[in-house]
This record gives C-alpha cells, sequence and structure tokens, in this order.
C-alpha cells in the first residue's frame, strides 16, 4: 500500500464531508440572499442559525474542547427547521407533527449530552453502581432543560403577548410527553454505547465527542 492510498479519506467520511459543506453553502446563501432582496426577517434568521452552530467552534478555541464536526452542522439543520421552517414558512401551523418532531430530536440529543457531562465525572471509566444509573441522570438532564425552555417560552408569552405555547396548557404537556419519549430514546441510546459500544443513532456523537476529547476522557 503506498503512502497516498494508506492516508486517503475513507469513502463514507468523504461523502459526510460533502453533505456538511453543502449545508453550511445553502445556509449562507440564503442569508445572502435574503439580505439582498430585503427579506431582512429571513436573512436574520439564516444569520442566527449560522451562529448559532458556531457557537461549539467558538467554545473550542476558548476551552480546546472539541465537538464531532455533524454536531455543530446538525445545530444547524436543527435551527434551520425551527426558525426559517417552523417559524417564518409556517411549519408549526400548516404541519402539526413538525414540532413534535423536532421536540423529539432535541430531547434526544440532550439526553447524550447528559451522558456525556456524567461521564466527566469517572473520567470516562464506567461506575462502580450500574451504568443505568448514568443514563437516568442524563435522562433528568434532558428533562430539566426541556422544562427550562417551557418556562421561558410561558415567561416570553407573559411579557410580550406572544403565542409560543399555541394552546396554552395543552402544547405544553404535549411538549412534555414527547421530551419524556425523546429523552428515554437518547438515554436508552446512549447507555448502550457505554456499556456495549453499541452505536445507535445519535449515540455516535458521544462516541466521537470522547474520543476527541482525551483530557476530558483519561480513562475511557
Amino acid at each position: 500500500m503506498t503512502t497516498i492510498e494508506a492516508t486517503r479519506t475513507p469513502a463514507p467520511a468523504r461523502a459526510w464531508r460533502i453533505v456538511r459543506t453543502t449545508i453550511w453553502g445553502v445556509a449562507a446563501c440564503i442569508a445572502l440572499w435574503a439580505a439582498a432582496q430585503g427579506a431582512w426577517m429571513v436573512a436574520v434568521a439564516a444569520a442566527a442559525c449560522i451562529g448559532l452552530a458556531l457557537l461549539p467552534r467558538g467554545f473550542t478555541r476558548l476551552t480546546g474542547i472539541a465537538f464531532p464536526a455533524g454536531l455543530t452542522t446538525g445545530i444547524l439543520v436543527y435551527g434551520a427547521a425551527a426558525l426559517l421552517l417552523g417559524e417564518l414558512a409556517g411549519f408549526y401551523v400548516s404541519y402539526p407533527w413538525w414540532d413534535v418532531v423536532l421536540h423529539l430530536i432535541a430531547s434526544a440529543v440532550l439526553s447524550v449530552v447528559g451522558m456525556a457531562l456524567v461521564l466527566m465525572a469517572t473520567g470516562g471509566a464506567l461506575p462502580r453502581s450500574e451504568v443505568w444509573v448514568l443514563a437516568v441522570l442524563a435522562f433528568a438532564f434532558s428533562m430539566m432543560v426541556g422544562a427550562m425552555w417551557e418556562l421561558m417560552e410561558f415567561t416570553i408569552d407573559a411579557l410580550f403577548d406572544t403565542m409560543t405555547q399555541r394552546s396554552g396548557l395543552p402544547d405544553t404537556m404535549g411538549d412534555v410527553a414527547v421530551n419524556l419519549v425523546g429523552g428515554t430514546v437518547g438515554a436508552v441510546a446512549a447507555h448502550a454505547q457505554i456499556s456495549r459500544d453499541s452505536r445507535w443513532p445519535l449515540a455516535g456523537l458521544l462516541a466521537r465527542f470522547v474520543e476527541l476529547n482525551p483530557a476530558l476522557y483519561p480513562l475511557r
């Protein structure tokens, strides 16, 4: 095997890199096109999505903690789905299931994030207790963030007379129920990754984050 062949990027990795580059390019084009057309609401929303997705990179520069490339792109896609499509394009009204899907994804990812946080306490090593205890803590983190989000929506509606909680209590309870399902899925996926090295959807982010940050997980 030649040196070039040995260092060649695997085809799946190249394909994902192309996909990520395309997504970022499309987001930038939307922001520029909207600004050129004077559609400032769209332009600001697109720029906000890009800025939000770049936050992990800025955090990396400040702390040295690295994040998987797929996570930053996922944040960009999620922001576009929530702001550009959900709010501005009216998907939340036209497709009631749109909000459900976004809550499912967000709560599942937050459980994976929660598992990454609790693993720091053990340096990445398996705990003396059962791994499911970590999964419960990860799930609790996801539900906590979800509750804070609902509180924020209620506060915004109360202060500015908006309708982020479109049907009031039913909307809030529906969101909590969906968060419960998504958080459970994320916690189970994270548990499978930690205990059996299984690569469930989303759990690959956890494995990659641990791999990128050996200083945080020296015992893993």
